[in-house]
Order: structure tokens, then C-alpha cells, then sequence
């Protein structure tokens, strides 16, 4: 299929659980307006049942049976891909079949997809969100580097001219103290109803003060501004401070997901 016929064959499967299913289709609609090149994309049954992977990120999976899964392992076993993620155990069954013919992983990555649709719950303390903007890239690449190498050091850290883009684009948030940004978080990813966030950072030194929460918290109310009725994110599963922290902004769990990287 070209892309936008898998877009309209596949996306309102997968709407029936946009938070779930929010990776694959957020980037679906990023390809519909780049036009990006090179996106592999497979239909592996009937709508939502499906998968894609673009250039040197891992094979997303759809809304796949135990069967499909395992079809799917062995189609690709000639295909040069850095991983696979995947919700509940898709993921999994994906990779179990693929080890059995030879592929090697490395240790999953657990993962928790979390959303929020009330107004958020604001740590009570000082200092007040704004905008990044293109004056602030030095500092919001400093911290997004930082953020790309403590948070997921298996991906590639961006160029700079993505960081110039990004910077600009209007979707990341300072947390300001006295006129000094203490932390930042961004809007990643939009679908219909939904937008997911990430890049949530604070330097150490300033950390357990509440400004990650802050500013997350800042986040979610622009995602609502924008008429969306969702606000969800990734968190890593071993990491049981930053899933306090959501949760006392009022995120609740939505489901498992798993990302595993090829050894």
C-alpha cells in the first residue's frame, strides 16, 4: 500500500485506543505531512493489524495476534532493523519467535504508557512556565542532549539542525525561577484527540524540588489549549522516582510497552 491508503485502511483500528496505539499513529501523521522517504510499512491482516519502521528506528508494532506476531518475525528476519517496541506483550512474542531463528536482543526496556485527561495537579511551588523559543537553543540543546543520553541512550542524539527546529517550533516549555530556567518538557507527538510528551529534564543539581513536575504539569494544559482531550507519556519502568511524579501530576496507567533492541 502507498502511505496514505495504509493510513486510511489502518488509523481508525487503531484510534479505537488512540493512547495506546499513540506512537504508531503519530507518526503516520508526521509521514502524511513530510512525505518522508524510505518508511517501511506492512500490512499483516485486517485494519490496525499492521507495522512500520522508519529509517534506523525499531519496527513499531500495531494491533497484532500471538500468530501475526510470529509471522512477523519470521518475514523479517532479512531486515536490518536496531529493535522492535511494542504494547502488552506483542513485543515479546515478536522477539520469541526471532531468537528462535537466531536473532539476538539485548534486555527489554519496560516501559509504562501513561495519560491524563483532567486538569493536572501543580507541585505548590514558585516560578512560572514559558515558551523555548529560537533565543534559548543553546541551553535546550544542552539539556535534550542530556536528556537523549541519561533517558534513552540507544538512540542517536540529534543534529543540530533538528535541535535549531525543534527549539523553535514552539513545542517545548521552560519551568523559570527567577528568571532562570530549572527544567523543560515538550509536546513529541500529536495524534486526533491526543498528544504525548517527553524530553522532561531537570539538571541534577536542581532535581527533587517539584520543577519537572511543574513544567510537565505546564505542558499538559497546552495540550488541552490546543482542544485535544488527552495528554500521555512514556516512562521507564526502572525508574520509580519519575513515575511518583506522574502520578502525582494525576497521570494514570494505560498499559505495558516494551522496546527491545537487537544485541
Amino acid at each position: 500500500m502507498e502511505l496514505q491508503e495504509f493510513v486510511e485502511f489502518h488509523r481508525p483500528a487503531l484510534e479505537q485506543d488512540e493512547t495506546k496505539y499513540n506512537l504508531i499513529l503519530g507518526l503516520l501523521g508526521r509521514m502524511l505531512e513530510t512525505a518522508q522517504p524510505n518508511v517501511r510499512l506492512w500490512t499483516i491482516g485486517g485494519p490496525g493489524e499492521c507495522a512500520m519502521q522508519t529509517p534506523g528506528y525499531p519496527l513499531i508494532l500495531g494491533r497484532l495476534t500471538a500468530a501475526q506476531c510470529q509471522a512477523f518475525a519470521e518475514a523479517t528476519l532479512d531486515i536490518d532493523y536496531p529493535g522492535v517496541v511494542g504494547v502488552d506483550g506483542v513485543a515479546a512474542l515478536f522477539v520469541e519467535r526471532a531468537v528462535e531463528r537466531g536473532v539476538k536482543f539485548a534486555e527489554p526496556i519496560p516501559q509504562l504508557i501513561q495519560a491524563l485527561r483532567d486538569r493536572p495537579s501543580y507541585p505548590g511551588i514558585h516560578g512560572a512556565a514559558r515558551l523555548v523559543g529560537r533565543d534559548d537553543v543553546e541551553l535546550f540543546s544542552q539539556w535534550l542532549i542530556a536528556f537523549f543520553r541519561e533517558a534513552v541512550p540507544h538512540e542517536a542524539l540529534p543534529s543540530r539542525e533538528r535541535l535549531e527546529t525543534t527549539a523553535a517550533a514552539g513545542n517545548y516549555q521552560f519551568w523559570v525561577v527567577d528568571g532562570e530556567p530549572v527544567a523543560m518538557a515538550g509536546i513529541v507527538r500529536r495524534t486526533r484527540h491526543a498528544a504525548a510528551i517527553a524530553g522532561v529534564f531537570t539538571p541534577p543539581a536542581l532535581r527533587s524540588r517539584g520543577y519537572g513536575a511543574a513544567v510537565t504539569a505546564a505542558v499538559v494544559d497546552a495540550v488541552f489549549a490546543e482542544g485535544r482531550t488527552t495528554a500521555c507519556l512514556y516512562s521507564n519502568l526502572r525508574n520509580p522516582a519519575s513515575n511518583r511524579c506522574y502520578a502525582k501530576i494525576g497521570f494514570k496507567p494505560v498499559c505495558r510497552a516494551w522496546h527491545y533492541q537487537r544485541a
